[in-house]
């Protein structure tokens, strides 16, 4: 799976969210932050307050100011409401981003706001979105939340948390008996079952429609003959009388 098509699949999930004060239709769009952020906002509004949307063009100083601010506020909410410790993930680099469009770090905050996405409190929503893309853009996600999970199932637990915030991030944790990413994993399987079933029901009809069209072309050359025939026996007939 190429860098490309994963970031094919990250711009047609951008492309499910109608908010957008501008288009999306290629990974670069993406570089400024703006889409970001308002997607970020648009999942926990109070977390990620909405900033200003105007067009910043190239102006790559403006772009790392907007990153900078949503960096700071992804990691800190992996941490605080998540309950993640963000040490372990893979911090993008948000010069390149800026400055040279960099797709590779791009995809790496990408990776981290579509992950944070299935993980929060209204992740069968963003769930959903994915559900409804094309396989293979839901496989291309999947490769993205997994990448992510990967650094966060590695990481130690944060060792200044106190108690409190242990108990909130088991409630947090504890509040579906299923991990929404799992949930997503198994609807995905599911999905291509079905895909597969509708495959496998397709090619029988083909079957049998070849069958019964053969049955049919049969039966034609069979009434021609027949035709034919009557036709030589009325002949015979005539010349009979």
């Amino acid at each position: 799976m190429s860098q490309e098509d994963i970031a094919d699949g990250f711009v047609h999930w951008v492309g499910t969210f109608n908010a957008l004060s501008k288009p999306v239709t290629q990974l670069s769009d993406l570089t400024d932050g703006i889409a970001l952020f308002e997607i970020c906002a648009e999942i926990d509004r109070q977390w990620f307050k909405s900033i200003r949307s105007a067009d910043i063009g190239d102006n790559w100083v403006l772009k790392m100011n907007n990153l900078k601010k949503l960096y700071k506020l992804v990691t800190q909410y992996y941490e605080d409401v998540l309950g993640y410790p963000a040490s372990n993930l893979d911090e993008p680099n948000l010069s390149a981003i800026a400055k040279n469009e960099d797709p590779e770090e791009l995809l790496k905050l990408c990776h981290l706001i579509l992950t944070l996405a299935v993980q929060c409190e209204r992740n069968q929503v963003y769930i959903g979105k994915i559900m409804s893309l094309g396989e293979d853009d839901q496989r291309c996600l999947m490769v993205s939340i997994e990448s992510v999970l990967a650094q966060l199932g590695s990481a130690e637990p944060d060792a200044e948390l106190d108690s409190q915030d242990v108990d909130m991030m088991d409630v947090h944790r504890d509040n579906d008996s299923v991990d929404p990413v799992s949930r997503l994993q198994a609807e995905l399987l599911k999905s291509y079952a079905e895909k597969d079933e509708l495959e496998r029901s397709a090619q029988d009809l083909n079957i049998e429609h070849k069958v019964v069209r053969d049955k049919y072309e049969e039966m034609l050359v069979l009434n021609e003959e027949l035709k034919m025939r009557m036709e030589d026996l009325e002949k015979s007939m005539a010349r009979a009388d």
